[in-house]
């Protein structure tokens, strides 16, 4: 169910579509103040109706005794993403970060054998590279989308802070680096 919420990242550039990118920009604003607040409250014994529940229920039992940060990295990626880059690399980079993530999460923990860094895996990161790289090559050219595609999974690998923060931005100004030296 966490790779799902993951995946829902993908409705950022159909709504940055439909709407406009600043509209999406201020809505996953409000929705992270507001999930900031939820956590805040849930720490001093209260919580936001929805919100908490729906955190509590996503969360991994160890998170549960902190601030769980992953959801607020996974929003200000995305939004930086957009503010940053123009749309295709930006929607590319949502995409990436994603797909690329998710990917190598399922395949590592269902047939990752090798680990490369802590529970790493070679297969999870080659699933998530392959899913990320052919998701990103929808919206830029085969070269960008592989260039992209490599810095996030790097990313996805290192973890550090967070690769739900880290994956969008370095795949961003990566392809945005790599299409202005082509031309």
């Amino acid at each position: 169910m966490r790779k799902v919420i993951h995946l829902s990242a993908l409705l950022v550039p159909l709504f940055s579509e439909l709407t406009s990118k600043s509209t999406v920009v201020v809505a996953l604003s409000i929705i992270t103040i507001a999930y900031t607040l939820a956590e805040v409250l849930r720490l001093k014994g209260q919580g936001l109706p929805i919100i908490t529940p729906f955190t509590l229920k996503m969360s991994r039992r160890e998170e549960r005794t902190s601030f769980i940060i992953r959801p607020t990295y996974l929003a200000i990626g995305i939004i930086l993403a957009l503010v940053l880059y123009p749309s295709t690399i930006a929607y590319a980079s949502i995409c990436i970060g994603a797909i690329g993530d998710s990917a190598a999460a399922i395949v590592g923990e269902r047939f990752g054998h090798r680990r490369i860094i802590r529970r790493k895996t070679l297969e999870g990161f080659v699933a998530g590279l392959t899913a990320s790289f052919l998701a990103a090559s929808l919206l830029v050219s085969p070269f960008i989308a592989l260039v992209g595609a490599v810095g996030a999974m790097l990313m996805e690998l290192l973890d550090v802070p967070d690769d739900n923060l880290t994956m969008p931005i370095v795949a961003g100004a990566l392809m945005t680096l790599t299409t202005r030296t082509l031309h």
